[in-house]
């Protein structure tokens, strides 16, 4: 995870390692999952189906027990 930040940020790790914080990890998974799902959207490869969003939806309300 490390690499991967110091490569996105043109850093060396060792610079990273003295300056970085638990903040630049959160924002790394962020940016990294974000571009997961625009690659997943764009080749039409769904995380969830929608059978499986309704019944958990119905489960959250109550209705599914």
């Amino acid at each position: 995870m490390l690499d991967a930040i110091a490569k996105r940020y043109s850093v060396l790790p060792s610079h990273l390692i003295a300056e970085g914080d638990t903040f630049d990890l959160m924002v790394m998974d962020v940016a990294v999952s974000y571009e997961r799902h625009m690659q997943n959207k764009q080749s039409g490869t769904a995380q969830y189906d929608k059978d499986s969003l309704i019944q958990a939806m119905e489960s959250v309300r109550g209705r599914n027990t």
